[in-house]
C-alpha cells in the first residue's frame, strides 16, 4: 500500500484518537461534554468511521461519511455486524492479517459490501479505545478501489505487453530478434513509465486532498491544538486556540509555551509536566492557561511527545479543551451538593415514575427513614389517613397543569408520629417538554402548627371546659345565620345560665366549682347533635346554637331535656352537689337576623326565666326587650358612676360591745343615680362584677376609705379603724397587693388602720395565690376579717392556715338569736371557736338591746348594726363620732 497512504490513515487515527482523549471526561459528570465532542468529531469527519464491538463485531456506531459510503440509514447499520459488510471469511481474514504483519503494515485490506451490492476494496485502520467506558475498536475505512484498478490495469497491461513481444519475435528471424526484442521492451518501458508517472500523479492529487481535508479538520477542530519544538518554542496553533486565547499568530509562534502559563499553579505541576513528556510519556491534566487579555481560563490538556525516526523527541503536541464552563458548573455543583446535603430543609428527587433517587440528610432526620430505606420507592410511603385521595389527586392535577404545587401536609414520621410540612414540589421537563424529574422540597412545621392550635385553641376555646368562646361562638353563630337564609330555615339560640353557682363556689370552693362548670360542659354536648355548637360565654353563662330545627315544640322539649340533665347530681370529688339552670331561648329569623340581636334577646329571657323562679325555659318576648334594656342602660351609666361623681361612700359604726367605744366603720359604696335616685347595691354591685367595672368601683372605695380613716386619725386619739370589702374579682388580681400598697402610701395612712373583709369562699379555695397574698397583706399590717361568716362552707383547717384576725357573724344568725335557741347556739359556738383561735369577732346586723345584751353575755367583742346606726356619708359620720367619748387631738 502506498506511504502516503498509510500515513495519512496513522494521523487521522492520531489526531482523532488525541481528541476523544482530551475530550473524555474522568467523571461522570462530563459525559454530556463527552457525547458533544464525539459528536463534532465523529460525525463531522469526511473519513469513513465506524466503531465496532470486539467481541461480537457489532457495528455501535457509523458516521456520516460511513452512512453515505455503505448506503445504510444510522439505523441500519446498529442491526448489522462487520462480517455481514466483510466479504472474506475467517480463513481468508486470518491469511490477509498474517501477510499485513509479514509486510509490517498496519491497516488491513478486505472486501466490503455495500447497499447496493456492489463491492469496494477498503484499507482498514484499527485501534482499541475506551467509549462510555467499554473496549471498542475505533476503525477507519479507506476506498482504495480505484487505486487497485490502476494498480490491476499496469499488470495485465505488463502481462499484454509481454505477450505481444513474443509473439513478434517467433515471427522473425534470429537475427533480428535480440534487436526487435530490445526495441519493444524499450517502448514497453516508456508504456510503463508513463502509466507509473500517471499513477504517480493521481496518488498525489489524492494525497493533497487528503491533507487539505486534514488541515481543514485541524483548523476546525473545537479544541485548541498546539505544536512545538522539543525545547518547547511554538510552531503551530490552529484557530481555535487564536479564538480562545485572544493572541495574535505573531504573539505565540517562535516563542515559548511558558508565556501561556499562570502563576496561579504551584511550579510542581509545570515540572512534572516537563520531566513527563521530556521521557517520551504523554501528560495530561487540568491547567489555568493565561490568555492575552488578562483572562484566565481553565482547560484540559493532553500533551504528547513525537519521536523521529532517530528515536528522540522532535516536537510535542498539545490539544487542549477549554473547560472553564464545566469547571464553573463543577463548583455550581458542589455549591448545590454542599447545599443538598447541609439544608435544613428535606429534598426529595424521584424519576418520572415517582420513584425515589435521591434524598439529603434533613429528609432522614425529619422522617426518620435512611437513604437506603427509600431509594427506589415512592414518596406515598409517607403518607397519612389525615388527608383524603382527593387531596393527593387534585395535588397531582395542580402539579402538572402549573408546573409547580406548594402547601400544607400531614405526613408520617417512621415512628407512626404526624408532622406536618409545607411542601413545595416542581416538575423537571427534558428539552422535548417530556416529564424527567421531579424534586420536592419540605419544611418540617409541626412546631409551628401546633404554636398556631394552642393560639387557635386559647383565642377560640376556654381552656377550663375545652368549649368555644364568645369569640368562635360569634363567627359560627353568623355564619350559620346566613346559611340558614340560604336555606330559608330557622335557627335556635339557648342562652343558658345556672342558677346560684355562686352558693357552689361559696360552699366548696372554686376548684369544685371548676369541677362542677366542666361536667355541666360535658352533659351540654351530650343533649345536642355534633352538628350544633355549645359554649362558654362567661362564668355560668352558656349558650347553645341549634341549627335547621323550625318546631318550637321539639326545642322546648331540648330545652327541658337539658334541664333535667343539668339537675342532677355533681360529684365533687368527696362531695355531691346540686344546682339548676335557666335557659332563654330566641329564635331567627323572628327574633332577629343578627347575632348580636338575637344574643341580646335570648339574655332577656334567661333572666325572665330566673323571675319565674329558676330551672325553666322562656322564649323571648317582646316585653323582655324592655327589662333587658334597662339592664344595659344601667350597665352603662355604672360605667360612668365615678367620672361623674354619683357613688358614695357611707360608714356603719362598728362598736367594742365592753366600752361602747366606736372601734371600727364599714365602709359601704352606693351609687346615687341622677334620675333614679340611691341605686341599691345588690342591684348594681353583681352586675359590676359581671362586667369586670368592680375593680374600679374597689379601688375608688378603698382610697377614699382611707382618706377619710387619715383625717379621723387626726382629728381623734384612738380613732376608729376603716373596714373595707373587697371582691374575689378585685382580690385575685395579680396587682392587688401592689395596688393597696400604692393607696395607702399616697395617702399616708398606716396599714394597721385598715381592715379588709373578704367571703368565706375566696378563703375557701386554699390555693398557693391565695395564702401568697393574704400573707403579703398581712406582712403590710393590713387586718383581714371573714364576712358572713357561717353561711357559706365553713372550716376550721382555713382559719387555722390562713393569716385572718376578725370573724363577722352573719346577720341571718343575729336575727333571731334572742328568740331561737339554734341561732343562738350557733352564734355562741362560732364565737368560742374565734376565742379558741385567738381571733376577733363581730356581730353585724344589731337591731336591739336584747340581743346586744346576749352578744356580750357570750363575749362578742364587737357589735354592728342599725341599734347604733345605719350607714351614714363621711359628713354624718364625722358628727356621730364627736358625739363618741373620743379624745380630741390639740
Amino acid at each position: 500500500m502506498p506511504t502516503q497512504f498509510s500515513y495519512l490513515n496513522i494521523l487521522t487515527l492520531f489526531l482523532f484518537y488525541l481528541s476523544l482523549v482530551a475530550s473524555s471526561p474522568s467523571a461522570a459528570a462530563h459525559e454530556t461534554g463527552e457525547s458533544s465532542q464525539f459528536a463534532q468529531v465523529f460525525e463531522k469527519h469526511s473519513a469513513i468511521m465506524l466503531i465496532i464491538d470486539p467481541k461480537t463485531g457489532q457495528v455501535l456506531a457509523a458516521n456520516r461519511a460511513a452512512i453515505r459510503f455503505y448506503g445504510y440509514s444510522a439505523t441500519e447499520f446498529l442491526n448489522l455486524s462487520i462480517q455481514q459488510i466483510n466479504m472474506l471469511n475467517a480463513e481468508q481474514v486470518a491469511s490477509e492479517r498474517a501477510l499485513a504483519k509479514s509486510e509490517n503494515r498496519n491497516y488491513f485490506i478486505f472486501r466490503h459490501q455495500l447497499k447496493s451490492g456492489d463491492e469496494k476494496t477498503v484499507a482498514v485502520n484499527s485501534v482499541p479505545i475506551t467509549f462510555h467506558g467499554e473496549a471498542v475498536l475505533f476503525s477507519i475505512i479507506q476506498d482504495i478501489t480505484t487505486q487497485r484498478e490502476i494498480q490491476k490495469d499496469l499488470w495485465h497491461y505488463q502481462s499484454n505487453l509481454e505477450k505481444m513481444v513474443d509473439n513478434q519475435v517467433s515471427q522473425i528471424d534470429q537475427a533480428k530478434r535480440l534487436m526487435i526484442h530490445s526495441l519493444v521492451w524499450g517502448v514497453a518501458f516508456l508504456l510503463c513509465l508513463v502509466a507509473f508517472l500517471l499513477y504517480l500523479l493521481k496518488r498525489k492529487r489524492i494525497a493533497e486532498e487528503q491533507r487539505s481535508a486534514l488541515a481543514q479538520i485541524v483548523e476546525q477542530s473545537p479544541v485548541s491544538i498546539i505544536t512545538t519544538d522539543a525545547n518547547g518554542i511554538i510552531t503551530f496553533a490552529n484557530e481555535h486556540f487564536f479564538k480562545t486565547s485572544a493572541f495574535n499568530l505573531e504573539d505565540v509562534i517562535g516563542r515559548h509555551a511558558d508565556i501561556l502559563r499562570d502563576d496561579g499553579h504551584n511550579i510542581a505541576l509545570y515540572e512534572d509536566l516537563w520531566n513527563t513528556i521530556k521521557l517520551g510519556k504523554p501528560w495530561s491534566g487540568e491547567l489555568h492557561t493565561h490568555c492575552d487579555n488578562g483572562d484566565v481560563h481553565w482547560e484540559r490538556a493532553n500533551i504528547y511527545p513525537l519521536i523521529n525516526s532517530n528515536n528522540t523527541i522532535s516536537s510535542y503536541v498539545a490539544i487542549k479543551e477549554d473547560i472553564t464552563k464545566q469547571k464553573q458548573h463543577e463548583k455550581q455543583l458542589k455549591q448545590a451538593s454542599t447545599v443538598f446535603k447541609t439544608a435544613t430543609e428535606a429534598v426529595v428527587i424521584t424519576d418520572k415514575d415517582f420513584k425515589i433517587i435521591a434524598v439529603n440528610d434533613a429528609f432522614s432526620s425529619i422522617t426518620g427513614f435512611d437513604k437506603d430505606d427509600v431509594i427506589g420507592t415512592e414518596p406515598s410511603f409517607l403518607h397519612s389517613e389525615y388527608h383524603e385521595e382527593a387531596f393527593y389527586q387534585q395535588m397531582n392535577k395542580e402539579l402538572h397543569e402549573a408546573g409547580q404545587w406548594q402547601g400544607e401536609v400531614c405526613n408520617s414520621r417512621r415512628t407512626g408520629e404526624l408532622f406536618y410540612e409545607w411542601l413545595s414540589i416542581t416538575l423537571i421537563k427534558d428539552d422535548n417538554e417530556n416529564v424527567e424529574s421531579y424534586v420536592c422540597l419540605f419544611t418540617d412545621i409541626t412546631k409551628r402548627k401546633k404554636a398556631e392550635q394552642a393560639v387557635y385553641q386559647q383565642a377560640n376555646f376556654d381552656v377550663l371546659t375545652g368549649l368555644a368562646n364568645r369569640n368562635l361562638f360569634i363567627d359560627r353563630f353568623e355564619y350559620v345565620l346566613e346559611l340558614a337564609k340560604r336555606k330559608e330555615t330557622s335557627v335556635a339560640l339557648f342562652f343558658i345560665d345556672l342558677d346560684r353557682f355562686k352558693n357552689v363556689n361559696d360552699t366548696f370552693g372554686h376548684n369544685c366549682g371548676d369541677m362542677l362548670l366542666k361536667q355541666v360542659a360535658a352533659r351540654l354536648l351530650s343533649s345536642v347533635r355534633k352538628s350544633d355548637t355549645v359554649t362558654r360565654l362567661s362564668g355560668d353563662e352558656f349558650a347553645i346554637i341549634i341549627f335547621g330545627n323550625d318546631d318550637l315544640l321539639k326545642i322546648e322539649n331540648l330545652a327541658l331535656k337539658i334541664l333535667d340533665k343539668l339537675a342532677s347530681a355533681y360529684q365533687l370529688d368527696d362531695k355531691e352537689a346540686f344546682i339548676t339552670a335557666s335557659i332563654g331561648i330566641a329564635m331567627s329569623p323572628g327574633d332577629g337576623s343578627t347575632s348580636e340581636e338575637l344574643l341580646r334577646k335570648a339574655d332577656s329571657a334567661m333572666y325572665k326565666a330566673k323571675e319565674k323562679g329558676k330551672n325553666n325555659v322562656q322564649f323571648f318576648t317582646k316585653e323582655m326587650d324592655d327589662v333587658a334594656l334597662q339592664r344595659r342602660t344601667l350597665e352603662s351609666a355604672l360605667r360612668h358612676s365615678i367620672t361623674n361623681n354619683q357613688l358614695e361612700v357611707h360608714y356603719q359604726p362598728i362598736h367594742d360591745s365592753h366600752t361602747g367605744k366606736v372601734s371600727s366603720a364599714e365602709a359601704l359604696v352606693r351609687w346615687h343615680h341622677p334620675m333614679h335616685g340611691m341605686i341599691s347595691p345588690d342591684k348594681f354591685i353583681p352586675l359590676a362584677e359581671d362586667n369586670g367595672f368592680i375593680n374600679d368601683i374597689g379601688e375608688w372605695v378603698l382610697e377614699q376609705a382611707c382618706i377619710e380613716a387619715k383625717k379621723w386619725h387626726q382629728q381623734y386619739q384612738d380613732a376608729p379603724k376603716v373596714s373595707v370589702n373587697i371582691s374575689s374579682v378585685q382580690f385575685y388580681r395579680q396587682d392587688f397587693v401592689a395596688k393597696l400598697a400604692t393607696i395607702l402610701e399616697r395617702v399616708n395612712l398606716a396599714p394597721q388602720l385598715l381592715i379588709l373583709e373578704m367571703t368565706e369562699s375566696l378563703l375557701i379555695e386554699e390555693d398557693s395565690h391565695t395564702l401568697d397574698q393574704l400573707t403579703r397583706i398581712r406582712e403590710m399590717g393590713v387586718q383581714l376579717s371573714i364576712d358572713d361568716f357561717g353561711t357559706g362552707y365553713s372550716s376550721l383547717s382555713y382559719l387555722k392556715r390562713f393569716p385572718v384576725n376578725i370573724l363577722k357573724i352573719d346577720r341571718a344568725f343575729i336575727k333571731d338569736i334572742t328568740d331561737n335557741p339554734e341561732d343562738e347556739g350557733l352564734t355562741a359556738a362560732i364565737i368560742s371557736i374565734a376565742h379558741n383561735l385567738k381571733l376577733k369577732v363581730v356581730a353585724e346586723g344589731v337591731e336591739a338591746q336584747e340581743q346586744c345584751q346576749l352578744l356580750a353575755k357570750y363575749h362578742c367583742h364587737y357589735l354592728q348594726g342599725y341599734y347604733f346606726s345605719k350607714p351614714l356619708i363621711a359628713a354624718k359620720f364625722d358628727e356621730y363620732l364627736a358625739k363618741q367619748p373620743f379624745t380630741i387631738k390639740e
